[in-house]
């Protein structure tokens, strides 16, 4: 599954977890899902952002470039 489906998805848990009538084990466990999710996307930013930054570093002098932060 690539970034965008799984932002998708967690988007759809945080949909359902905010469902009044949704029991609380299946509630559990859409939480669960959706930390893992959040888990896997934190990573694949992160490496994204090293990716990004070794771009930027062995073009360094060559753009202006402003950094950035994920939080």
């Amino acid at each position: 599954m690539n970034l965008e489906q799984e932002l998708k998805q967690l988007e759809d848990i945080a949909k359902k977890l905010e469902s009044d009538d949704l029991p609380l084990d299946a509630a559990i466990e859409l939480f669960e899902n959706g930390i893992a999710l959040a888990t896997s996307i934190r990573a694949a930013l992160s490496e994204a952002k090293i990716r990004i930054e070794t771009v930027v570093e062995s073009t360094r002098d060559t753009f202006t470039i402003e950094p950035f932060d994920l939080e």
